[in-house]
């Protein structure tokens, strides 16, 4: 029965964050939260960035060669474009904005000039840019499909009410399926006995995950939203380990200067082999604050009710029941207008109906997330989680449970398109996502000491309505 309740409370512990693969904050999450999270970053990369932006404020072009030559259209749209390329959007705009005046007919210039828009934020006049280009008549095929592109996009943030359901499916494959101990023995009662040995098992997986958004016409963009998401794990050999899970979230944020705050409502149903398993119920409030365009810290608290029962593989679930509390706070730093570093830590306490499922779990972690062009990203993340129990396992170990669990995590996706250029129109924005992870727990028990490889196959399109 130990050595059950290691595997199911593990796999459990895995799922609650990355089963519900598809959209999420990501700078929020904890390793268990998203399937997509992504870390640390070589510092070669900062030097390099440094040395790029110095390169802009020294200048292949100068600001001081502007003025020398202020008509000077090409020299114009080359400093345009570094200063873009240096993340400064707005001073980008103002001098594709000038370069315009000059020379309105230059329709490609009034493209990028709405693209800069867009990404500011300002919409109404990105969309008059991106308009008056088109009705031109005068763009190239491929600038004319990408200008629609983001005029569509435009559209679709603008409308009041909108939503967008996201679905995913895949195989996944991991190594130690039955989390089988490192040691090779599990402990009853602190003696020692042959585990079973490791076996590798693969899943079809399933997410579809529905966001809804009201805006609710306040200047500052006041919004409310409702998030609901169902997710499967089809286990090819543990079918005692199959998972559903249903959840739903309903909450609105609300923004002040460069505060925002948002309150959530979450419930969530979980199954294994068909058996009703877990009920949560609870909510949170996240607090985010912008101290620039490039710089934001996070801070948030969850508590949830876990209702566990007990089903025939795992009849001491009911054990764990209790209330888990949860809070987060980080900085997520746009180092350029592709790439990302978020870095974070947590603490939690969870209470059960047993002391030795009870724990207090102390985290760090850290993300890097890359668009690397044409749709195509990357994201690299890495967690270290220290949990230390309320009391032993009569059943296991005159010890109390303390463990390290370790894990690093790869993510590489790019669209069809990306791949076939020439693809229908349906199929092109079907994003193909490969994933990597390994997790390696070091526990002063051997039942919970194991490590794992894991990879996934995913297929995921999103469709906006």
């Amino acid at each position: 029965m130990s050595a059950l309740r290691v595997n199911v409370s593990a796999f459990l512990l895995m799922f609650t964050g990355t089963a519900l693969i598809a959209p999420i904050s990501a700078y929020a999450q904890e390793p268990e939260e998203s399937a997509r999270e992504a870390a640390d970053r070589n510092l070669t990369e900062t030097r390099e960035r440094e040395d790029a932006r110095q390169n802009y404020r020294e200048g292949t072009i100068s600001f001081e060669q502007i003025l020398a030559a202020p008509h000077d259209i090409r020299l114009n749209i080359a400093y345009a474009r570094e200063q873009i390329a240096a993340g400064d959007l707005k001073e980008g705009g103002a001098t594709l904005e000038r370069i315009l005046l000059m020379e309105p007919q230059l329709h490609d210039v009034r493209v990028l000039y709405g693209f800069v828009l867009y990404r500011l934020g300002l919409f109404d006049r990105a969309r008059y840019e991106l308009e008056l280009a088109i009705a031109s008549g005068k763009l190239p095929a491929t600038l004319r499909a990408e200008a629609e592109t983001y005029l569509n996009r435009i559209k679709y943030e603008q409308r009041t009410t909108r939503g967008a359901i996201t679905v995913t499916t895949g195989i996944e494959w991991d190594q130690n399926r039955n989390q089988s101990p490192s040691s090779g023995i599990i402990l009853f009662q602190d003696i020692p006995f042959p585990a079973s040995p490791r076996v590798s098992d693969a899943a079809h997986v399933l997410s579809v995950q529905g966001r809804l958004a009201h805006d609710l016409g306040s200047q500052e963009g006041h919004t409310l939203h409702a998030d609901a998401g169902y997710y499967r794990s089809d286990k090819f050999e543990f079918d005692s380990l199959d998972l559903d899970a249903l959840s739903v979230a309903l909450g609105g944020t609300w923004y002040s200067g460069k505060w925002s705050v948002t309150p959530r409502v979450r419930a969530g149903l979980f199954w294994l082999d068909g058996d009703d398993y877990l009920r949560t119920f609870g909510g949170e409030v996240e607090v985010a604050y912008r101290f620039n365009p490039r710089l934001k810290s996070f801070t948030s608290v969850r508590v949830e009710d876990e209702d566990f029962r007990a089903t025939p593989g795992f009849t001491s679930a009911v054990e764990r029941s209790g209330t888990r509390w949860t809070a987060r706070g980080g900085l997520s730093w746009r180092l350029s207008p592709t790439q990302t570093v978020t870095v974070g830590g947590l603490y939690s306490n969870k209470d059960a109906m047993r002391d030795y499922e009870a724990y207090d779990r102390y985290g760090v972690n850290a993300q890097h997330s890359w668009l690397l062009g044409r749709g195509a990203f990357s994201q690299i993340g890495a967690w270290a989680e220290r949990s230390n129990y309320d009391a032993n396992d009569p059943f296991v170990s005159a010890n109390v449970r303390e463990e390290w669990l370790y894990r690093g995590r790869a993510t590489v996706g790019a669209p069809l398109s990306f791949f076939l250029p020439g693809a229908p129109e349906g199929v092109k924005d079907i994003n193909l996502i490969a994933q990597y992870e390994y997790e390696n727990v070091d526990s002063n028990i051997a039942n919970y000491d194991y490590k794992t490889h894991k990879v996934s196959v995913l297929l995921s399109k999103r469709f906006a309505f």
